[in-house]
C-alpha cells in the first residue's frame, strides 16, 4: 500500500495557525470541542505520531485541578459541589473552565505536530516561499533542531543521576532545584558553545552575502492543497462569525 505523503508545509501552516488563533481567543467550551476534533482528525490525516502527543497531554492533570480550583475560588459559577463553609471549593463552571484550558493546550500541542512529519528543509522551503525572510526561516529550523538535542542531554544527565542511585523525585524541592541547577549549567555553557561554532561555520560559508536566494528544490500546490486551504479558510470566517455574534457563548 502507498503511504500516503503530508500536504504541503503551506497548507499545513495555515491549518495550526488556524486552530490555535481559534483556541486561544475563543472562550466557548463547544468550539474548543470542536477545534480538538478537528486538530485530531488532521494529526491522523498526517500521520502524526499520536502516542507522543498523549504522552505530553498525560501530563497536564495537574494544572486542569489547579486552573479548576482557581476559577471556582476566585470567579465562582454554576453549582456548587464543593464547598468549605462560605467558600467555594468546586464549581461546575470551574470545572468546565480547567476542560477549556485541557481543550486549549491539546490543540496547541497537536498544532504544533503537524509540522514534526516534515524535513526542516521542506519547512524552510515553505517559509521562504510564504515570503518569509530566509533569516528567519533558517533560526526556525535551527531552533527545531537545537530543542529536541536540550531535551535529550536533559534526559542523558537524569539517566546518569538514576544510575548512581540518585532518584530525583524522592529529594526535597531545595535539593531537587540544586540538582536541576547543576544540571542546566553545562547544558547552557554546551548550546552556547555549539551557537558559536554554528555562528563562525555560517560566516565562512558566506551566510547572508547576497539579499536573495535561489532554490533548487520548490513546493508546488497541489489540487488537494487547495481544497484543504479552502476548507481552512471558510472554517476560519466561520469559527470569527460565531466568536463575534456569541452564538456558542454559554452563560
Amino acid at each position: 500500500m502507498k503511504k500516503l505523503t503530508p500536504p504541503d508545509p503551506r497548507c499545513t501552516f495555515a491549518v495550526a495557525a488556524y486552530l490555535s488563533v481559534s483556541a486561544v481567543f475563543t472562550r466557548s467550551p463547544w468550539i474548543v470541542a470542536v477545534l480538538l476534533i478537528l486538530a485530531f482528525f488532521t494529526a491522523v490525516y498526517v500521520e502524526v505520531s499520536l502516542p507522543r502527543v498523549f504522552i505530553s497531554l498525560k501530563r497536564l492533570w495537574q494544572l486542569i485541578i489547579i486552573v479548576a480550583v482557581l476559577q471556582s475560588v476566585f470567579s465562582p459559577s454554576g453549582d456548587i459541589w464543593i464547598q468549605a463553609g462560605r467558600v467555594a471549593l468546586l464549581t461546575s463552571g470551574g470545572v468546565t473552565g480547567g476542560l477549556v484550558v485541557l481543550g486549549r493546550l491539546a490543540v496547541l500541542i497537536l498544532g504544533g505536530s503537524l509540522f514534526t512529519v516534515y524535513s526542516a528543509r521542506k519547512l524552510i522551503q515553505g517559509m521562504i516561499q510564504m515570503r518569509l525572510p530566509y533569516e528567519v526561516a533558517y533560526m526556525v529550523s535551527i531552533g527545531v533542531r537545537f530543542v529536541p538535542l536540550m531535551g535529550e542531554e536533559l534526559q542523558d544527565s537524569l539517566t546518569a543521576l538514576a544510575l548512581r542511585g540518585i532518584e530525583i523525585k524522592k529529594l526535597k524541592m531545595r535539593r531537587r532545584l540544586k540538582v536541576y541547577t547543576y544540571l542546566l549549567l553545562p547544558m547552557i555553557a554546551g548550546s552556547l558553545s555549539r551557537a558559536r561554532e554554528l555562528t563562525m561555520s555560517m560566516e565562512m560559508r558566506g551566510f547572508g552575502a547576497y539579499s536573495r536566494r535561489t532554490s533548487f528544490y520548490t513546493l508546488k500546490l497541489q489540487r488537494r492543497d487547495y481544497v484543504l486551504l479552502t476548507i481552512t479558510a471558510l472554517l476560519a470566517i466561520l469559527t470569527a462569525f460565531i466568536m463575534i455574534t456569541g452564538s456558542c457563548a454559554i452563560k
